[in-house]
């Protein structure tokens, strides 16, 4: 029968339905990539007064992930979550490691993290230093290390490896500081002799002049060893940061943030740039005048 019933004409347009609905495409959601920080660290990243999440680091992710077109936001984690010390080595955070985030935000490169995690180029640079009671009352000297007790953050770079590796030697003990706090009161009760860590500024306490150097490159974004962050932030980075607008953005931090006065910026590029890190980013080598002058980990 060349005629169509009714019924079979209501049959052919369902399957046709039925096969439009399977044929459509889906729509693909854009990664968001997530960026950890710690929101105590002014003028990086910190919670002002009206409980807003801002700083240099997160005005620094947004002009990075508008250059590589990429969706990027930020979330507040304790520092544990990307970093701890465990019997004195150290060991990924959870939140890292399980995904929470996709990177830990302006932590110091150092062999010990390098062993399990990777790092983007250098954002930043940073030093190390020990950080004593006005007047050294210990009479604390570096070169003594044998004889000394130190504190360090828990899960910083700043640690007991690092003065093997640059020649100090290992301390008498080494005790670990949850916070700066914390540091500060094992300093003044005397149980700690000094505190190994990346600041060269304190109110209350001295600085020891003397500068060592516990990273390989610099600060940078923390990730995992399979993370596809690096292949898109370095070059993105460094088509910022030969723009200027990375050191036009740095010499307005403390205007727009206050803040420890801000020293560690990377110098302006130059047509004669040298090129030295992990990746691409366009960075000159160290020089000392570029010291950090407030708690990174």
């Amino acid at each position: 029968n060349r005629r169509s019933s009714p019924l079979r004409k209501m049959n052919v347009l369902g399957l046709l339905c039925v096969c439009g609905l399977v044929i459509l495409p889906t729509p693909v959601q854009a990664k968001t990539w997530v960026f950890a920080v710690g929101g105590n660290r002014r003028p990086w990243n910190f919670i002002g007064d009206d409980g807003v999440l801002k700083g240099a680091d997160l005005d620094l992710i947004q002009a990075v992930c508008d250059v590589a077109n990429q969706k990027c936001a930020t979330t507040v984690v304790p520092t544990e979550a990307c970093v701890q010390t465990v019997r004195g080595r150290f060991y990924p955070g959870e939140g890292l490691m399980a995904g929470w985030f996709d990177a830990c935000t302006s932590y110091v490169s150092s062999i010990d993290r390098v062993n399990a995690l990777q790092f983007t180029d250098p954002i930043r640079t940073t030093t190390s230093t020990f950080t004593v009671l006005q007047g050294n009352p210990k009479n604390f000297d570096p070169l003594n290390l044998q004889n000394a007790v130190i504190v360090h953050l828990n899960g910083a770079f700043t640690n007991e490896q690092c003065t093997i590796r640059i020649g100090l030697g290992r301390p008498k003990a080494v005790l670990v500081a949850a916070g700066i706090a914390e540091a500060k009161e094992l300093l003044l009760n005397r149980t700690a002799d000094a505190l190994f860590s990346p600041r060269t500024t304190f109110n209350d306490l001295e600085v020891l002049p003397g500068r060592y150097r516990c990273d390989v490159s610099g600060v940078g974004m923390m990730v995992k060893k399979d993370s596809e962050l690096p292949v898109w932030w370095n070059p993105a980075f460094q088509k910022y940061y030969m723009s200027g607008r990375y050191n036009d953005a740095c010499d307005q931090i403390n205007q727009k943030y206050g803040g420890f006065p801000v020293h560690n910026c990377l110098p302006r590029p130059t047509s004669q740039q040298g090129i030295v890190g992990t990746g691409s980013a366009p960075i000159r080598k160290r020089q000392n005048r570029f010291v950090v002058q407030f708690t990174q980990i």
